[in-house]
């Protein structure tokens, strides 16, 4: 076994999902199919996804891509993006047929006023327009701030491996220590 910790998982009906209502000097808009430089450089900005450039993000926005264009979203501030999330399909693998909720950034000058939330329910509400019934996502332990949020959408705990329990655990604990 691999020292490397898993991922955290959580997953979300996508029945009776709030309204989308973008805060005031934000725009939210669809991916373009040459977005993926905008895309790279939002995040390499966001400092907490490892390294990103044109070349990493290509693929994901070839024609055999698992990303769907017009289900991945920005939140634009002044023309320019501050925050993505993506809808990802997952045809044959472990997860299927669920689709995936993944790569939530936000820039860090823009975090805290509600754009992760509102991006990540652009792909919700999308996978839902398309006949999705369950979405799911996976995160890092330490990504308080992002685990907040996809409680608030009402995504729950996914016991995927056998170490998820006790690490939820702690991160229940964490959450609602003053």
């Amino acid at each position: 076994m691999s020292n490397s910790i898993p991922q955290l998982h959580m997953r979300r009906s996508l029945a009776a999902l709030p309204e989308i209502d973008v805060p005031s000097g934000y725009e939210l808009r669809a991916f373009a199919s040459d977005d993926a430089a905008r895309w790279a450089d939002l995040l390499a900005r966001n400092g907490e996804l490892g390294e990103w450039n044109l070349d990493r993000a290509l693929p994901f926005f070839a024609a055999n891509s698992r990303m769907v264009l017009p289900g991945s979203f920005f939140v634009m501030c002044d023309g320019r993006p501050t925050a993505t999330a993506q809808l990802h399909l997952h045809l044959d693998d472990v997860y299927a047929p669920t689709p995936e909720l993944g790569w939530v950034a936000a820039l860090p000058d823009h975090r805290g006023k509600g754009i992760g939330y509102l991006v990540c329910l652009a792909v919700l509400r999308f996978a839902a327009s398309v006949g999705h019934q369950e979405i799911f996502l996976r995160t890092d332990d330490h990504r308080l701030p992002a685990i907040r949020s996809y409680l608030r959408l009402g995504f729950e705990p996914w016991l995927f491996d056998e170490t998820a329990r006790d690490r939820w655990d702690r991160i229940r604990h964490v959450l609602r220590s003053p």
